[in-house]
């Protein structure tokens, strides 16, 4: 395992849930369709997907998240397949899901490795099939806190490291997919007095 994956393994295993709260995302698919979560996590976004009426697949590359992620289904009454598994080389036939999630998941890869996860999703989605993206984007305060490792990279803690988007950097991304909603969210946090801008670049795009 790569030394920014077993950052995340180190730090679910000294945390345990490292994302707290829940998600009420849902997500407009036909009864029975196939859907794939990258980077789940200890479940915050699986949880809720989990109650849909989907055969949904959870994978993340630290095992304690997996592990996590799967109690949490178990804990709320849902059903999914959680696996440990790394994104760059998926277990999964061509155009197997009806649909990948990728919340807060390609900004842990360095770019030649963003490439490589973002085929390797391209690939599992079927034809007609549907990829949705979130990441945090380039105006949010915590773009150029830690060490630069690349181009708006950082590596921040014990070793995770975080990209942060523009909308046109992240439609580059995503080619051949077809880009069918992309918006930017933006709003402020106050921590101790100060208001801090926050980013998430959002995109929905077809296979």
């Amino acid at each position: 395992m790569k030394p920014h994956f077993k950052a995340w393994e180190k730090d679910y295993r000294r945390k345990g849930a490292v994302w707290r709260g829940t998600t009420n995302l849902t997500l407009d698919l036909p009864k029975g369709s196939r859907v794939l979560e990258l980077g789940c996590g200890n479940g915050k976004t699986a949880s809720a997907l989990s109650l849909q009426p989907v055969e949904l697949h959870a994978i993340d590359v630290s095992p304690t998240a997996a592990k996590l992620c799967a109690e949490l289904v178990k804990r709320v009454g849902g059903k999914a397949v959680v696996k440990q598994m790394d994104g760059l080389s998926l277990n999964y036939k061509d155009g197997f899901f009806d649909a990948v999630v990728a919340f807060h998941y390609f900004a842990h890869f360095y770019a030649d490795e963003r490439l490589q996860a973002v085929r390797e999703a391209r690939r599992v989605l079927k034809k007609g099939g549907k990829l949705y993206f979130k990441e945090f984007g380039s105006k949010d305060f915590r773009n150029g806190k830690g060490a630069q490792v690349e181009e708006k990279t950082f590596k921040r803690g014990k070793g995770i490291i975080t990209h942060y988007f523009t909308i046109g950097e992240a439609k580059e991304l995503l080619k051949p997919l077809t880009v069918e909603t992309a918006e930017t969210e933006n709003w402020t946090v106050c921590l101790r007095g100060v208001e801090y801008a926050r980013q998430l670049v959002k995109i929905s795009a077809a296979k």
